[in-house]
């Protein structure tokens, strides 16, 4: 979501610095900077992308690692629950 709204906020601002009508000088005051403005968003575009795939992969790798590890803790310690006490046998 986050993501989403700052792609549409560089857009809003993007069309708001835009020249209005078709009057070719005043495109050309865009040269250089409209292309290194166009270039930073898209190249920042990319980086996100990219990082949000390896955000999701390695979310999901620590997901599944921990839920292994619970369940066989789980099982270990049903197993220990299910053994009785030692001092409780020494009592009886």
């Amino acid at each position: 979501m986050t993501e989403t709204a700052m792609k549409l906020g560089m857009g809003v601002l993007l069309l708001a610095a835009a020249p209005v009508g078709g009057d070719p000088g005043v495109w050309a005051q865009w040269g250089l900077a409209g292309l290194v403005v166009g270039y930073t968003m898209w190249r920042d575009w990319q980086r996100e992308r990219r990082m949000s795939d390896e955000l999701q992969q390695h979310q999901t790798w620590v997901r599944d690692k921990l839920l292994g590890a619970l369940e066989r803790n789980s099982v270990a310690l049903e197993k220990v629950a299910s053994r009785p006490c030692p001092a409780q046998r020494e009592e009886a």
